[in-house]
């Protein structure tokens, strides 16, 4: 069943080369059990910066990053499962993954395989690779914007909740200069407003004080 799919892939691309040369999607096959790519088609190259030759040098896992490489073996082994037990689906499964570009960079592609088995020669994942990063890099800009807002949401909420505080009537004891909270204690002014706000109470000394106490000076 692979080796027809992989032939008339072949085909396709020598009878279309023109949207092979343009297609956006890899696709590709590789045995199950060794992983490596035993076919893949030439828009490997504008995704991954690899040539055909090289990629089929590769395994599925080569090049991912440890998150990716931990979501592609979790899923392969529940797809094997699944086909040992006679529950292979015809759908095909997909994941986002985090990939090493051949320059060093990382890069983000959209993998959508599926499990066939080739009779004779075992399982064969038949698969198909698009490029995503520009998608990925928009949705991470965006879910930073979010964390953001939301910060500067609480933030605002915050500074809103002590202005709410520091204009309401302050119950003060017309001796000790204490004040009252709604629960009936009674809280130093500097340890009020430190409990209350974000505000820092500092020690000085008006000039009124100051002819005062230090009035022989």
């Amino acid at each position: 069943m692979a080796n027809s799919l992989k032939n008339k892939i072949i085909d396709i691309e020598q009878r279309h080369r023109l949207i092979a040369d343009n297609l956006l999607d890899a696709i590709w096959i590789a045995d199950a059990e060794t992983l490596n790519f035993e076919y893949i088609s030439a828009s490997i190259d504008k995704i991954s910066g690899f040539s055909v030759d090289e990629y089929k040098k590769l395994r599925i896992t080569d090049h991912l990053t440890p998150e990716s490489f931990r979501k592609i073996t979790t899923l392969l082994a529940e797809e094997k499962g699944k086909f040992s037990q006679g529950l292979n689906s015809k759908n095909y499964r997909s994941l986002e993954l985090e990939i090493f570009h051949k320059n060093g960079e990382t890069y983000w592609a959209e993998i959508r395989v599926k499990l066939v088995n080739e009779t004779g020669k075992g399982l064969k994942i038949v698969g198909a690779t698009r490029g995503i990063t520009a998608r990925k890099r928009a949705e991470q800009e965006q879910d930073e914007l979010i964390r953001q807002l939301g910060e500067a949401l609480a933030e605002k909420e915050k500074l809103l909740q002590e202005i709410r505080v520091l204009r309401g009537l302050l119950p003060i004891c017309s001796g000790c200069k204490r004040i009252r909270d709604d629960n009936d204690n009674w809280w130093p002014l500097d340890a009020y407003v430190k409990a209350h706000t974000d505000a820092e109470i500092t020690h000085t000394i008006c000039g009124d004080c100051a002819h005062v106490i230090y009035k022989e000076m």
